[in-house]
């Protein structure tokens, strides 16, 4: 079986001036980061392939719950599209990059996000929250060994998390 991990960005940090693209973590981003990585690790094999925002936030929410796995044999692209696309366009970059893997982690920004794990799935709908927050994690699995439907609509959300039920 294949999966689809979606995960929101962690907590950001808005003492600076900077802009949007460019806002870091705060301190309790960090932390959630760490407690998701550790949850992670008891539910998922090693990702295989990672699609990740450019806002450095989600760079670092990559980085800091991915950093102590052993990544060295996956590929990681940040996509722009995962901040400024549509649902759309974002299903339709899934069908030219996650062909062939099986374990696949999106890390990117809602409403987005929320828009798109109901699209990406048909069933586990009572599972799911009505707004993803933030650091929360929602795997989705897909029947084939290695994704190959175009579109992804055949998803059972088999998980949902975030960090503040483990605190």
């Amino acid at each position: 079986m294949s999966k689809l991990i979606i995960i929101r960005h962690a907590k950001s940090d808005w003492s600076g001036n900077v802009n949007d693209l460019e806002r870091g973590l705060n301190k309790r981003g960090f932390n959630s980061c760490k407690i998701i990585s550790r949850e992670l690790k008891k539910r998922i094999d090693k990702p295989d392939l990672f699609l990740i925002s450019p806002a450095l936030r989600a760079k670092l929410t990559y980085e800091n719950i991915f950093l102590d796995w052993d990544n060295k044999d996956n590929f990681s692209f940040i996509e722009k599209d995962l901040y400024y696309a549509s649902t759309e366009q974002i299903k339709k970059k899934l069908t030219t990059k996650v062909n062939g893997f099986r374990n696949v982690v999106i890390i990117g920004h809602n409403p987005i996000l929320n828009s798109l794990i109901y699209q990406l799935t048909t069933t586990g709908h009572n599972k799911l929250p009505a707004n993803l927050v933030t650091c929360g994690v929602v795997i989705i699995e897909y029947p084939e060994n290695t994704f190959k439907i175009p579109y992804f609509s055949n998803g059972q959300v088999i998980d949902y998390f975030f960090p503040r039920m483990f605190a």
